[in-house]
């Protein structure tokens, strides 16, 4: 990557026109395509946005997130801008909940029968309920060879909205595939530990789940997680306690896929993430210092170098850490170096972390570095 046409810049202000003279700012610079990152609390909408983004020649891709990450810090409110020193290519893939979408067909019209990208920016809308279907059908097309990473835009009110931003405008229900024309390194963790089960999902439909153990799903996870932590489930409490105890879905290997359950509908527990029918689950648990930990060598699995750094760190861990998530990104800053971060805050992360296949994670820290 040309470090000298790299940039990026923030803003805590949360207007539009903030937004957009930092984008005007980068393309006078000499930026091919930008990268765009909201804060959810801006309330970005597609009028305020679309007329703008539709009149734009050069690329650009981004969306809205709970938080963003700048200087170290989470902000939540305020815009990221990168100008990129290459013009990149953004596939918008729609239907990112339509039971009757074929992704193999627009992901195979999309990148073609090419050699595959050294890296893809994955964005999808978090909310969507085919997350899992999208990201097999890239994989089926691209196979092992380019680095993926990425993660959910979207808000914590969980009501879904217009939330990646494209050259169409302001987009819902999509996924969004960019191919980066430079190699990264790539660092996946996330610390959590098994604590009660294994349970098996005996009805599930996508990323609800309706039973464990032919039992109703909410019942089984009430009982474990209101003995363990003394709380008591409320009309009004569900994701405040749910957001220390996730599921673990066991993938053949051994290795454990975090799954977080943001809400329930009666017994039904909705997830951020496909839940197979017949999988294996353990309910898990945190604490602060393995979480860190997890980060910290997530980091030190990436090269040093002094160009960009991607971090894709769920919202839930922030949630969960509370104050201590200051100590996370240290211990990050720490063990990657002092090279450029920016990132996002999401629902639910991207990657094909270790020899995996291209996954979708949740309460996870993925980490992509340029090998420069």
């Amino acid at each position: 990557m040309d470090m000298a046409r790299f940039s990026l810049a923030f803003t805590p202000d949360p207007s539009p026109a903030a937004a957009i003279a930092l984008a005007e700012a980068a393309l006078a610079n000499g930026a091919e395509s930008l990268i765009l990152l909201a804060c959810d609390a801006n309330d970005c909408r597609p009028e305020q946005f679309d007329g703008w983004l539709r009149e734009l020649t050069a690329p650009i891709c981004g969306g809205v997130f709970p938080q963003l990450i700048h200087d170290w810090k989470n902000h939540e409110r305020g815009y990221i801008v990168v100008g990129l020193p290459d013009t990149v290519t953004v596939y918008d893939i729609p239907g990112l909940s339509d039971p009757g979408a074929d992704f193999t067909g627009m992901v195979e019209d999309a990148l073609g029968d090419g050699d595959p990208p050294q890296s893809l920016l994955v964005l999808v809308d978090g909310l969507s309920s085919r997350i899992g279907a999208l990201l097999d059908a890239v994989y089926d097309n691209l196979g092992s060879d380019p680095v993926y990473f990425g993660g959910g835009a979207g808000s914590l009110s969980f009501q879904s909205k217009p939330c990646l931003f494209s050259n169409q405008g302001m987009l819902a229900d999509h996924a969004q595939l960019t191919v980066l024309p430079w190699p990264f390194g790539l660092g996946v963790e996330h610390g959590w530990e098994k604590f009660a089960g294994p349970f098996v999902v005996t009805n599930s439909t996508r990323n609800v789940i309706h039973s464990l153990d032919f039992r109703p799903a909410f019942e089984v996870y009430r009982e474990y997680v209101e003995a363990d932590s003394g709380r008591r489930f409320a009309d009004d409490n569900f994701f405040d306690i749910a957001k220390g105890y996730p599921f673990g879905l066991e993938k053949p290997d051994g290795s454990i896929l975090v799954r977080d359950p943001i809400s329930r509908t009666e017994n039904d527990l909705n997830c951020v993430g496909e839940v197979p029918a017949n999988s294996v689950v353990h309910l898990l648990k945190g604490q602060a210092a393995n979480l860190i930990r997890a980060a910290a060598v997530g980091a030190a699995a990436v090269p040093h170098g002094a160009g960009p750094a991607i971090l894709a760190d769920c919202i839930s861990r922030v949630l969960f850490l509370e104050n201590d998530f200051l100590q996370e990104l240290d211990a990050v800053r720490q063990s990657m170096g002092d090279r450029p971060l920016f990132g996002m805050l999401t629902l639910g992360e991207i990657a094909n972390g270790g020899d995996y296949c291209l996954e979708f994670y949740n309460k996870t820290f993925v980490l992509a570095a340029t090998l420069d």
